[in-house]
């Protein structure tokens, strides 16, 4: 038996700009370095500890059912999660399931780089997941799932969001599986959210927050068993939205000021500093609607 192949395309907004400004090998040495912490960060995550952490603690072994390969082209990762062979009766039941599960791994480790990306650079990512075959080796990248992801990143996500791919959104075995388990341990907030556009992107912000939500049992639970890990969690919580916020609140400002400060006559230019503020303008109402409502986090509303 075999999972869901999951693949990743990431693009990051921003570099564009920044890659303009490099000119000598001072600031290409410093962008590099960056990209090379962000290899590091990815590579990390599948560490011989936490390797031995999923195989000794984790109901799901992440390990036993993917093989995890990256590729690094200029400013894209691509990421695909290679199912492995298993042959074990015990499994065949919970191949949905443990599908929706890796997709929640995969979701928890993007928020790290995502906190990355805009704390160090100022940017935020844009992506396509599918569950389509990919192949990595060598770095060279082939196959029909790095197309879809691709185009659902290039043609269809336009906004700093990882969106599913078409197909991916299809597979309503796999869509039920992941809210069967938000519903299970997470009091139905599910990783993926439906757009006003009619695509589901993963809601990172979201999935944050219910890790420090006191409402959801198995956090509550937690807390009980270990107050100082949820205080720590719940600051963790609190110091990501805040500079989220500020990163956006103070990017948004920047691109606007630019706008008002144009010649009206490039129109060249306006019409691209528009559409990046159409973009800020996705990421101020994604978290402003995330932070709403909730306690504490309120607090980090962008006016």
């Amino acid at each position: 038996m075999k999972l869901f192949q999951w693949t990743l395309f990431i693009d990051m907004l921003g570099y564009r700009d920044i890659n303009g400004e490099i000119s000598d090998d001072e600031s290409a040495s410093e962008f590099i370095s960056f990209m090379e912490l962000n290899k590091e960060l990815l590579i990390g995550f599948d560490s011989q500890k936490s390797r031995d952490h999923y195989a000794k603690f984790q109901s799901f072994n992440l390990y036993e059912f993917y093989e995890i390969k990256y590729a690094f082209v200029s400013d894209s990762i691509i990421i695909t999660y290679v199912p492995q062979e298993v042959n074990s009766e015990k499994h065949v039941n919970l191949k949905f399931k443990h599908s929706a599960n890796a997709l929640f791994i995969i979701l928890m480790r993007l928020q790290i780089l995502i906190f990355h990306c805009f704390t160090e650079k100022n940017i935020f990512l844009r992506g396509g997941i599918s569950n389509g075959f990919c192949a990595i080796k060598d770095g060279f990248v082939v196959g029909e799932g790095l197309i879809d992801a691709y185009i659902a990143e290039s043609k269809k996500a336009k906004n700093p969001r990882i969106v599913l791919s078409e197909r991916t959104a299809s597979e309503s075995k796999i869509m039920s599986s992941v809210q069967d388990i938000a519903n299970e341990m997470y009091n139905a907030q599910s990783i993926i959210k439906k757009d006003d556009d009619g695509l589901f992107f993963l809601d990172y912000l979201g999935y944050l927050f219910a890790w420090a939500d006191e409402n959801i049992p198995m956090v509550r639970a937690n807390k009980a068993k270990n107050p100082q890990g949820f205080n720590a969690q719940l600051e963790l919580a609190m110091s990501y939205v805040s500079k989220h916020a500020n990163i956006v609140r103070r990017s948004y400002s920047e691109i606007a000021d630019k706008i008002s400060n144009l010649n009206p006559d490039n129109s060249e230019e306006l019409k691209t500093l528009n559409e990046i503020l159409k973009k800020y303008e996705w990421l101020k109402n994604y978290h402003n609607n995330s932070v709403r409502g909730r306690i504490g986090f309120d607090l980090f509303v962008i006016e």
